[in-house]
C-alpha cells in the first residue's frame, strides 16, 4: 500500500513539472502578417460586405437563378442615446457609393489597437480591403465589423472603392489557389443562365471574372474575352493610369488574348496556365506592358453579354 501511495505521488509530481511545457504557446513573429494558425477564423470582408445569397459553396455547387438576391451590407454602427461608440455615426453607404479603402499589400493582422501588443482580430488576405477611417501614427485604422482595427501601415496601398466592387473582388479571393484549366466551365451558359456542368474546381481566365461577378453582385458576363470585351455595358478604360480597382482588363500582343481583375496598388487577381494557375493575386509588371483595354461594368445592368 505505502509502495502505491509513493508511486501516485511521484506520477503527480512528475505531471505538475511536465504541464507548463506543454502549454506553451506558438511564438508570433512581428511580420505583421499572419496569426498564430497563419489563418484567420473570421474575413473582416465577409463581415462588412455579405455575400448573395446564391453564392457557390467551397465544393462549387451552383446557385440557382432564384437565389441570386443582392444583399446590402449592414450599416456602421450608431450611437444611441447615453451610449457611446468606438466608431463615429456616418451616414450609410449605399452598395455604389465611393469611399475609401485601406487595402492589404499581402496577408497582414487586424489588430484592436497600433500596436503589436494589441490582439489580432483577424488576418485580411492580400488584395482584400477594410474601410479607411485615418492614420494612427505608422499604423492605419479601419472599420471592422465590432467597431475598428488597426493595420501596420507599411503593408497598406490606399483605393477608392464600393461595397459592390469589394464584393467581386473577395468572390474571387475566397478562390484562391483554384487550378487554372483553359476552357473550364462556366458558371453561366450562353444564355446566361447558371450552368448544370459547373464545378467550381477549376478556371480559366475569363471564366473566372464571370463567376466573380455574378457571385460577387449578380451581373451576368459573357463566357469569353472577346464577348466580356465587346458587350460589357459600362465604361471603356484606355489608359492603363485610369483603372480603378475592381475594373477588369485585357492583355496581348495586338489581340486579346487574357483578362484580370484589377486590385488597385499594381496588383492583379487572376489566373492565367503558366504552372497551371493557380487563381492568384500577383503584380501587374508582366501585364501592364500588354495593356488593350479594361472595362467597369455598369452594376445596374445585370445581363452584360451575347
Amino acid at each position: 500500500m505505502k509502495k502505491t501511495r509513493l508511486a501516485i505521488v511521484f506520477c503527480m509530481i512528475l505531471l505538475f513539472l511536465l504541464l507548463p511545457f506543454g502549454c506553451k504557446k506558438a511564438v508570433v513573429s512581428d511580420n505583421f502578417d499572419l496569426d498564430d494558425t497563419g489563418t484567420a477564423s473570421l474575413s473582416p470582408t465577409d463581415a462588412l460586405f455579405p455575400p448573395f445569397s446564391g453564392e457557390t459553396s467551397e465544393e462549387g455547387t451552383a446557385p440557382t437563378e432564384e437565389s441570386i438576391a443582392e444583399k446590402a451590407p449592414d450599416p456602421p454602427p450608431r450611437e444611441t442615446e447615453g451610449e457611446t461608440s468606438a466608431v463615429s455615426p456616418e451616414p450609410t453607404l449605399s452598395e455604389y457609393d465611393t469611399y475609401t479603402a485601406a487595402c492589404a499589400k499581402e496577408n497582414v493582422n487586424v489588430r484592436s489597437g497600433a500596436g503589436t501588443d494589441h490582439p489580432i482580430l483577424t488576418t485580411l488576405k492580400k488584395g482584400d480591403s477594410l474601410p479607411f477611417l485615418e492614420r494612427v501614427g505608422d499604423w492605419v485604422k479601419v472599420r471592422t465589423q465590432s467597431g475598428v482595427g488597426y493595420l501596420f501601415g507599411r503593408y497598406v496601398y490606399y483605393a477608392e472603392t464600393s461595397a459592390y466592387v469589394e464584393k467581386v473582388i473577395r468572390a474571387g479571393l475566397q478562390k484562391l489557389g483554384t487550378p487554372y484549366l483553359w476552357g473550364a466551365p462556366r458558371i453561366l451558359n450562353d444564355k446566361g443562365e447558371v450552368s448544370p456542368y459547373f464545378t467550381g474546381k477549376s478556371f480559366d481566365c475569363s471564366s473566372f471574372v464571370q463567376y466573380c461577378f455574378f457571385v460577387g453582385c449578380g451581373v451576368k458576363l459573357g463566357n469569353y474575352t472577346g464577348s466580356q470585351a465587346d458587350h460589357t455595358v459600362g465604361k471603356t478604360i484606355y489608359d492603363y493610369t485610369d483603372l480603378k480597382r475592381g475594373d477588369f482588363y485585357f492583355t496581348g500582343n495586338g489581340s486579346i488574348s487574357h483578362v484580370v481583375i484589377y486590385l488597385g496598388g499594381n496588383l492583379l487577381l487572376q489566373t492565367y496556365s503558366a504552372n497551371g494557375g493557380p487563381v492568384s493575386v500577383t503584380t501587374d509588371e508582366r501585364w501592364r506592358c500588354k495593356f488593350l483595354s479594361g472595362r467597369r461594368p455598369d452594376p445596374s445592368v445585370i445581363e452584360q453579354f451575347r
